[in-house]
């Protein structure tokens, strides 16, 4: 049996989702004052491993891939990494993810990413990417 979180997750993630892309096809945080600015980026001048997230993204749903790997190469990396992680927690129904749910949370896994996300984090502002 299904708990009502997880029922409410089947449906709320994706139009969740749909809004997103919705918000972020309408405003280009590029031009808009509307975005949110890099706190980090305003204290320290240096880049956070997720400045030019709200720009891929406004690229990534005009089909700008090209763009948007430009604006923050490891946002789009990260993509199939949290989808992943979304369908092996929320859908994981009959037990049919549980080998992906094993390897997405697996300890492994989980320090690999942390290493590329600080990694990515010091190779961005030490190349100026």
């Amino acid at each position: 049996m299904m708990r009502r979180v997880d029922r409410v997750m089947t449906w709320a993630f994706p139009v969740a989702v749909i809004l997103l892309g919705m918000f972020y096809y309408s405003v280009n945080p590029g031009t808009d004052t509307f975005a949110i600015r890099c706190v980090w980026h305003d204290l320290t001048g240096t880049q956070c491993p997720a400045c030019g997230l709200q720009r891929a993204l406004h690229a990534l749903v005009h089909g700008n891939l090209r763009t948007a790997i430009g604006y923050n190469y490891f946002f789009i990396l990260s993509i199939p990494y949290a989808l992943l992680v979304v369908l092996a927690s929320w859908y994981n129904y009959g037990h049919v993810f549980d080998r992906l749910k094993r390897f997405v949370f697996c300890g492994r896994t989980l320090k690999a990413y942390v290493c590329l996300y600080f990694g990515w984090w010091i190779v961005r502002n030490l190349l100026k990417v």
